[in-house]
């Protein structure tokens, strides 16, 4: 059975967890308030304190301390708390399941994933393109594949880091002979079981090439260059990539076409 068969049977990777479904849920809805958004979070303790401690962090920069779940949902908005809920209960939910190996392959990965959430983060604030916080919550899953490929089978996976540092193929290349399927793909499966927003599907599933989007274009992009920044800065998960030549990365003249004047500014 191959990798994508095993997912779309598996009852972990069937539905989103639960408190981030009802959360999507409701703010779809029009009539959706904060009293109702925080009564489905404050079911969860552990997913409520986690979001304090984010709501808390130097990431938000809030002028006050925030103490509680309503003054958080107030604070940061309901797009901020939506992108916390479901970065936390999607990585809470991998993390659970892990172990041994596959423990310490997720540490890595978690370290890449939120550096990457942050670096997309200010680099859409440079070029003073705030994508309503979407670029920190798509850097921290544009890999949920290989979370995914971590989880099934951590021993093919270590043997796609190998492959990758003895002939420098791309990841996608290795995840391709090892596993018969990348990460972008595997991890678009996943976001369209959960039902993810079509921006997130998107920058999941072509990351790696955003030029193939008609939409999210410039949001996939700015998320592609920080991912590269970060495994060239050591916050890697194993895609190899020991320098990036900017002038040569569709990702990065999308944004130069899109942006010329800040991105002039960048320099």
């Amino acid at each position: 059975m191959s990798l994508l068969d095993t997912i779309g049977g598996a009852q972990e990777f069937a539905t989103l967890p639960t408190v981030a479904n009802k959360i999507l849920a409701l703010l779809e809805s029009e009539t959706a308030d904060v009293r109702e958004i925080t009564q489905v979070i404050e079911t969860d303790v552990s997913l409520t304190l986690k979001i304090l401690q984010m709501a808390n962090s130097p990431l938000y920069a809030v002028r006050s301390s925030v103490t509680s779940l309503n003054q958080a949902v107030l604070s940061l908005g309901l797009n901020r708390i939506a992108n916390i809920v479901l970065s936390v209960s999607i990585f809470s939910k991998f993390m659970m399941h892990s172990r041994g190996q596959s423990a310490q392959f997720m540490e890595n990965f978690w370290h890449h994933s939120s550096s990457t959430g942050m670096v997309s983060k200010s680099l859409a604030a440079k070029i003073k393109r705030p994508f309503r916080d979407v670029e920190f919550i798509g850097g921290l899953l544009h890999d949920i594949g290989k979370m995914a490929m971590i989880q099934f089978d951590p021993e093919r996976y270590e043997q796609s880091i190998k492959l990758i540092t003895e002939t420098h193929c791309t990841d996608l290349e290795a995840e391709m002979e090892i596993f018969g399927v990348d990460h972008s793909t595997t991890g678009e499966l996943i976001a369209r079981l959960w039902k993810l927003p079509k921006e997130l599907q998107s920058i999941i599933g072509h990351h790696h090439h955003p030029e193939q989007l008609t939409e999210a274009r410039e949001l996939t992009s700015v998320i592609r260059i920080a991912d590269m920044l970060c495994e060239m800065w050591g916050a890697g998960v194993g895609e190899g990539i020991e320098e990036v030549k900017l002038i040569e990365e569709p990702s990065w003249q999308i944004l130069c076409d899109a942006f010329p004047k800040s991105i002039r500014k960048l320099f």
